[in-house]
């Protein structure tokens, strides 16, 4: 992911990279239309930090109150990870492992992304992929 190239998300946005200050990943800067991810992030998270910025952009800017703000960014972790780790994929990656790292490995996701999927799975969806 080397300098900037653009999104295709109604109107134009940029995607860069930078180095963005601790425990940041990532950010939207909804004035100048730009995603950042921070340049230290391995391969699996930058995908994690990307997926959960750009639903950001599709939902738009996060409320200022605290409380609607934890909300809004718990919905936006569930629908990052509902849409990296397809249901399928993550019963095939749990019949192969249940070491987190290992599955998250496997899925090219974030250890937190994985952990965020799982927690969000349904009792239904629980079973189907070996969890009960």
């Amino acid at each position: 992911m080397g300098g900037s190239v653009r999104l295709d998300v109604a109107a134009p946005w940029v995607l860069e990279e930078a180095v963005l200050p601790p425990a940041q990943f990532g950010r939207v800067d909804w004035a100048r239309r730009v995603v950042t991810v921070d340049c230290r992030l391995s391969a699996a998270q930058r995908r994690c930090t990307l997926a959960h910025e750009l639903v950001h952009v599709e939902r738009g800017p996060v409320p200022r109150d605290p409380w609607l703000a934890a909300r809004e960014e718990a919905a936006v972790e569930a629908e990052a990870a509902r849409r990296l780790i397809p249901l399928d994929a993550l019963a095939g990656a749990l019949a192969w492992s249940r070491r987190p790292d290992e599955v998250a490995e496997e899925l090219w996701v974030d250890v937190q992304t994985l952990a965020v999927r799982i927690g969000g799975l349904s009792d239904v969806e629980r079973a189907a992929v070996g969890l009960r």
